[in-house]
C-alpha cells in the first residue's frame, strides 16, 4: 500500500510499543517511532563501501537469530558501522490495527535506534520497561534495574531521518489483491496456452508440407546435401545461359559474304566456335564485346580460320 501526504499537513510523533495505550484522533497524521520490541538490530563492520551492497547480505547476517518469518531490512551508514534492521510489516501493520490507527494515517515509520540516538538517561516507557544504550545499541531493559529515569511523556518526540515509509509494505497484499492477481495470471497462462496450441499446429502443417516436398522433389535428408545440389543445378544453369547468349552473340556477329561460320560446338563448359575469312581488324571488333566483359576465352589462329574456346 503506498501512502501519499499533503506537504502542509501537521504529523504527530508517537511512540509504538504492544504494551503502550495510544490515543488516535482519525482525522490525524502520524509519525511512528518503532519500539526496539518490534525490530531485531545489528551494528557491524563490513567490507562493503555502499549500504545497497549491505542489504543485499542482510538477511544472511541475520539468519542464526532471526525465528521463522516474513522480514524486511533496512540498512545505514553510522561512521564506519552499518546499522542493520530486521522487522516483520504484517505484526507492526497487525499492531497499528489494534490501536486504532489507519495506515492511511501513517506518513512514516522510524526505529528507536536512530530517534533516541542521542539519549543520555533512561526513559520509562511503562511500569516494567526503560528504553536505555547498551553498547551504542537502543534497547528495552527491566525498570527495576534503574533508579533515576525519564518519562516518555516527558520528551518532545521528533522523527528521525531515518525512516521506512509504507511504500515498503507492498508486497503484503490483500485477499481481494491476491485473487485479482490469480485471476490475471490464469487468463495469461490461457492465452500462453492458447499460442502454444496454435503454433504446435502450425508447426505441424509444416512438417507435413516439407515431407510431401521433400517426397515430391526427391530432395535429400540433410540440408547440406540439399545445399550441394541446390549449388550443381545452379551452376549448370548459369553454363546453360551463357551457352545461349554466346551462340547469340556469334550469330549476330556482322560478317561479309567471304566471311562465314564453320561450326559451333559446346563440350565440358566450353563454346568452340570455328570462323573462316576474318581480317585482325575483324577479328578485333567481332571479339570486343566478349573483353569488355571480361569473358574467359582463347583464340588460335590456324590459315584462314580462328578457333575461339569461350569458358562458360
Amino acid at each position: 500500500m503506498i501512502l501519499f501526504l499533503k506537504f502542509n499537513q501537521k504529523v504527530k510523533t508517537l511512540f509504538l510499543d504492544p504494551d503502550i495505550s495510544l490515543e488516535i484522533d482519525p482525522k490525524e497524521q502520524y509519525h511512528f517511532i518503532l519500539s526496539p520490541s518490534l525490530y531485531w538490530i545489528k551494528k557491524v563492520s563490513l567490507p562493503l563501501k555502499y549500504v545497497h551492497e549491505v542489504k543485499k547480505v542482510a538477511a544472511t547476517l541475520f539468519e542464526e537469530v532471526l525465528p521463522a518469518g516474513n522480514y524486511s531490512y533496512f540498512v545505514y551508514k553510522d561512521e564506519d558501522e552499518f546499522v542493520i534492521f530486521a522487522y516483520e510489516d504484517s505484526k507492526i501493520i497487525s499492531l497499528l490495527a489494534e490501536k486504532g490507527v489507519s495506515l492511511n494515517q501513517v506518513s512514516a515509520l522510524s526505529f528507536a535506534q536512530s530517534a533516541f540516538e542521542n539519549l543520555d538517561e533512561a526513559v520509562c516507557i511503562n511500569s516494567e520497561s526503560v528504553l536505555t544504550h547498551k553498547d551504542g545499541i537502543v534497547v528495552l531493559l527491566p525498570s527495576q534495574w534503574f533508579d533515576n529515569t525519564k518519562t516518555l511523556q516527558s520528551l518532545e518526540l521528533h522523527p528521525s531521518k531515518q525512516t521506512i515509509r509504507l511504500e515498503q509494505f507492498s508486497h503484503i497484499v490483500e485477499t481481494k489483491t491476491l485473487y485479482m492477481i490469480g485471476m490475471l495470471l490464469f487468463l495469461f497462462f490461457l492465452v500462453l496456452l492458447g499460442e502454444y496450441l496454435y503454433f504446435a499446429k502450425e508447426k505441424e502443417e509444416l512438417q507435413i508440407a516439407k515431407e510431401r516436398l521433400f517426397s515430391e522433389y526427391k530432395l535429400k535428408p540433410t540440408l547440406m546435401q540439399n545445399r550441394a545440389i541446390l549449388s550443381k543445378y545452379q551452376k549448370q544453369d548459369k553454363q546453360e545461359k551463357n551457352l545461349r547468349r554466346y551462340i547469340d552473340y556469334f550469330l549476330k556477329a556482322r560478317l561479309n559474304k567471304s566471311q562465314k561460320i564453320l561450326s559451333i560446338s559446346y563440350d565440358k563448359a566450353k563454346l568452340k566456335v570455328v570462323l573462316q575469312g576474318l581480317s585482325q581488324r575483324d577479328v578485333k571488333r567481332i571479339l570486343s564485346g566478349l573483353y569488355k566483359e571480361k569473358v574467359k576465352l582463347t583464340t588460335v589462329q590456324k590459315g584462314d580460320k580462328l578457333i575461339v574456346e569461350v569458358t562458360l
